[in-house]
């Protein structure tokens, strides 16, 4: 699938590659520079081939709320969670966002997740009052990532971003109350195009998701970098994510991951009843406070001063003393610090107690300050 976007990024320079279903700008030929947009100022990124899905009727709260695993019946219209599909054993099937609309929830994951989603979506058509559309062939997905995204939001919109909400009061399964995290939208208006504005931090940075319709999206591309968003690609946004510390579905974590391994714990409620996988996690987290036999730990890769360009790839093997006690998962040279900078699972005994680590013959760190 390839989205009308698309052929824009080519007239600016883009170098493509491919990611899902479709293409996506990996970098605009100044990756360095991408980088500091998004950390330092704005950068504004194409995310079209995440997988996007409009769910409606009057059975979408019971059916979904019956299989993610955060709260979904307190959702009230322009709130929005971060939520994973589980497998009954607890492992992950998918990780999405999860945006309450009036009469509709829009869902959006990763593009590798995107066939599992509707798979395990679409047989609840035929069970109920169930709608789901596949949002992408509609609407173009825009992230805008940095310091200086809000106040471009509300110069452009015109939106008190202070007054959105952040936070949801509600019930625990049991008794009491407890407070839920939310994401505020709002539909509001870039130039002549509406436009649903989501705020979505993303990798520690201040950001937003925008979705428009297919045919004003090159018009609202033009407007937010005329007011000073820098087009970035996904290897900037791959490097910000890594060096936060944060996995991604189909790189760091699968379905044979279980979900306290790859650090998901923010997605997931202990206090709001049902849903599939929830006794697996319940479990680990009661019993063992989130304690697993591995973790997706944020790592650094010893490397001379960045003239060896290979890379060790996904799946090398971590050791200790000889003896393997992880793997990588994500690595990255950072386009600035021209540092290597990793994710892999270690053995949580490792994690205790750290020792000599070693991968591809490099000496390995643990990173402090970063989010696993």
């Amino acid at each position: 699938m390839e989205y009308p976007l698309v052929t824009h990024h080519a007239t600016l320079g883009a170098v493509l590659r491919p990611e899902g279903d479709g293409s996506v700008p990996a970098h605009y030929g100044r990756l360095a520079a991408e980088y500091t947009a998004l950390v330092k100022h704005a950068g504004i990124v194409d995310l079209s081939a995440r997988g996007c899905f409009a769910v409606g009727g009057r059975d979408r709260t019971t059916f979904i709320n019956g299989w993610v695993s955060q709260h979904v019946k307190p959702l009230v219209p322009g709130t929005g969670v971060t939520a994973l599909f589980l497998t009954p054993q607890g492992r992950v099937i998918a990780d999405v966002t999860l945006d309450c609309l009036p009469d509709e929830f829009w869902l959006t994951t990763e593009p590798a997740a995107a066939a599992i989603v509707h798979k395990k979506l679409s047989p609840l058509v035929r069970a109920g009052d169930f709608r789901l559309t596949d949002l992408r062939a509609t609407h173009a997905l825009l992230g805008l990532v940095g310091l200086a995204a809000p106040a471009l939001i509300e110069s452009l919109t015109g939106a008190p971003l202070a007054t959105w909400r952040t936070s949801l009061m509600v019930e625990k399964v049991g008794g009491g109350t407890e407070s839920l995290p939310v994401f505020a939208h709002e539909r509001l208006s870039i130039g002549n195009a509406g436009v649903l504005v989501v705020q979505r931090p993303r990798y520690g940075q201040p950001a937003f998701d925008l979705f428009v319709l297919h045919e004003a999206a090159v018009e609202v591309w033009a407007h937010l970098t005329g007011a000073g968003a820098t087009p970035v690609g996904w290897d900037a946004l791959e490097v910000c994510r890594i060096e936060h510390g944060t996995g991604r579905f189909g790189q760091d974590f699968d379905d044979t991951t279980l979900a306290p391994e790859a650090g998901l714990g923010h997605a997931i409620s202990y206090t709001k009843g049902c849903y599939v996988g929830q006794e697996t996690v319940a479990k680990i987290h009661w019993r063992g406070h989130d304690q697993t036999a591995r973790r997706l730990t944020p790592l650094r890769i010893a490397s001379d001063t960045g003239t060896d360009t290979a890379l060790p790839g996904k799946g090398t093997p971590i050791l200790a003393d000889g003896k393997e006690v992880g793997q990588l998962t994500s690595v990255v040279r950072h386009p600035v610090t021209q540092e290597v900078l990793a994710l892999g699972y270690l053995r949580s005994a490792v994690l205790a107690q750290p020792t000599a680590l070693v991968a591809d013959g490099r000496p390995v760190h643990i990173r402090e300050g970063a989010a696993a």
